[in-house]
């Protein structure tokens, strides 16, 4: 049996591997990594994870960082879950949808959150998350098409549903208004049902 770790800091995207494993039925750990403190720049942890963030999934020692990468091995090493789809365009698909979510529509969050990450001139800052708010909703409006008609992203629940919960969940966290997206909010609803996010979410309460 494999010795597996995660990373995470609650409200941070390491939820959505967090779901994952536990739709898996993995038997893992989870070490928190409370990035509101700066945990992350810890040299402990930085020795371990030079990117000093999360998620950072951790498999008989070796680690593995960045949400696609870490999913597609989690689907890869609990393959009766089903986390990801059999057919090899829709896998492919899978990946497109995850790495759209890390690259397109995760860092419009970020600087909505944390604006001096990008620029030090504090005047800017609401120019900024103007700006992030405004691409973020485009973003979103999109994902939101595709889940018209839909229960989840494919026929079946897959790694793509978790990684959007967290897109969804932060960006009401950050206090946008989500609900004309019926479509995203209905998926949001279904997620939340899940025993797996109940979980992670009452983690992150705690």
């Amino acid at each position: 049996m494999k010795k597996i770790t995660l990373y995470h800091s609650p409200g941070a995207c390491s939820m959505a591997p967090y779901i994952s494993l536990l739709e898996a039925g993995a038997d893992f750990d989870v070490n928190i990594v409370n990035i509101k403190k700066n945990e992350q720049s810890n040299p402990d942890y930085a020795a371990i994870n030079p990117k000093k963030k999360v998620p950072l999934l951790v498999v008989d020692g070796n680690g593995l960082t960045e949400n696609v990468a870490i999913q597609s091995w989690i689907a890869e090493a609990f393959p009766d879950a089903g986390l990801l789809p059999p057919d090899s365009w829709d896998h492919k698909q899978a990946l497109s949808y995850m790495g759209w979510f890390g690259a397109g529509i995760h860092p419009h969050i970020t600087r909505h959150f944390k604006p001096a990450k990008f620029t030090a001139h504090e005047d800017a800052h609401d120019d900024l998350k103007a700006k992030a708010h405004v691409m973020l909703m485009e973003q979103l409006t999109l994902v939101d098409s595709k889940l018209a008609g839909k229960t989840w992203f494919f026929d079946n629940y897959s790694c793509c549903d978790s990684y959007f919960f967290w897109i969804y969940d932060r960006s009401l966290a950050e206090g946008f208004d989500l609900s004309g997206l019926k479509h995203a909010t209905a998926h949001n609803e279904r997620m939340r049902e899940r025993e797996s996010v109940q979980k992670v979410l009452a983690h992150k309460a705690t």
